[in-house]
């Protein structure tokens, strides 16, 4: 089996000496040829001189003006159709192969509120790209990750990202207006004293966002350690609009409960909370086509501007 397999193995040539050929024979020049191949002139006489020793018969005479020999005639056409064969396959993978996806880490509550609403703009210009998110629940390690793009909330680490802050979080309470009638509360502060309270978990501290809201409008000293603790903010609204208790959120990510009334601000106060929702990229990645055109897109559809009565929260303790 052996013996058979050698003989009837090619005896071709080396691939790059007959590539160096076939461009000079078709150019009748060494300078062409190597313009075409991106080498150099000397590289591309080399490699025809090389084949020339391999087959043993001269196939250019090199004259003022390059001609070819008998030899040369005969091979050119065949190499020439031959590369011409491969190139017309080869471009059909090409043209079949689809292009690498486009994979997102983003938080819940933003991906259903903010960007699947608005994302069918981007896939109408991109129709041909795969977008695939993911939606986990906490930040993830996005240096060590296989996404090509996150969004961030919170107080993150960008150094050695590109990052670009698409909304700096506002929050605001709002309750169901069942509760709001049957629970009269005179002023803000008796609201934060005794209503029941709705808390999204920020990593250890089961009540960070109710401290922080006490403690920007004065009232620091009122205990707020009570209520409901729900993972997200989708859960946390949800509660609120069955009367379960206040929820301090951003009012941006549920304007369709507040346009419809089933949530109501209270007291008409809103704040800065320092965090921000950022998008983070590897900065070697900036030139791939797909990660570009989606940060093109976020910063136009994505950005939101603050309302003009949103005041700054404190540096956190």
């Amino acid at each position: 089996m052996s013996t058979n397999r050698n003989k009837n193995r090619r005896q071709l040539p080396p691939l790059n000496a007959l590539r160096a050929f076939e461009a000079v024979a078709r150019f009748l020049s060494f300078t062409k040829a190597a313009d075409e191949l991106l080498v150099t002139q000397s590289a591309v006489s080399r490699q025809v001189k090389n084949l020339e020793d391999i087959l043993g018969v001269a196939l250019i005479l090199r004259k003022a003006q390059l001609e070819l020999t008998e030899e040369g005639k005969r091979l050119l056409p065949v190499l020439t159709d031959s590369f011409d064969r491969m190139d017309v396959v080869i471009g059909s993978f090409r043209r079949q192969s689809k292009k690498p996806p486009l994979s997102l880490a983003v938080p819940p509550t933003f991906a259903r509120r903010i960007l699947l609403p608005r994302l069918a703009d981007f896939q109408r210009a991109n129709s041909d790209l795969e977008i695939r998110i993911e939606t986990p629940p906490v930040n993830p390690d996005f240096r060590n990750s296989g996404h090509d793009m996150a969004i961030l909330f919170g107080e993150i680490e960008t150094d050695g990202l590109i990052a670009d802050v698409l909304m700096r979080e506002t929050s605001s309470p709002l309750a169901s207006p069942e509760l709001i009638k049957k629970s009269n509360w005179p002023d803000l502060k008796t609201m934060i004293a005794k209503a029941p309270l709705l808390h999204i978990r920020q990593g250890n501290d089961s009540w960070h966002d109710w401290r922080m809201l006490a403690r920007q409008v004065g009232f620091a000293g009122i205990p707020v350690e009570r209520g409901v603790v729900v993972e997200t903010a989708d859960q946390a609204v949800q509660a609120a609009i069955s009367g379960g208790g206040v929820v301090e959120v951003d009012p941006r990510l549920f304007a369709e409960e507040l346009a419809s009334g089933q949530l109501v601000p209270l007291f008409d106060i809103s704040i800065l909370t320092g965090r921000a929702y950022t998008l983070v990229c590897r900065p070697d990645e900036t030139d791939l086509a797909r990660i570009a055109a989606f940060r093109a897109w976020a910063m136009e559809a994505l950005v939101e501007s603050l309302p003009p009565e949103a005041a700054p929260a404190p540096a956190h303790p």
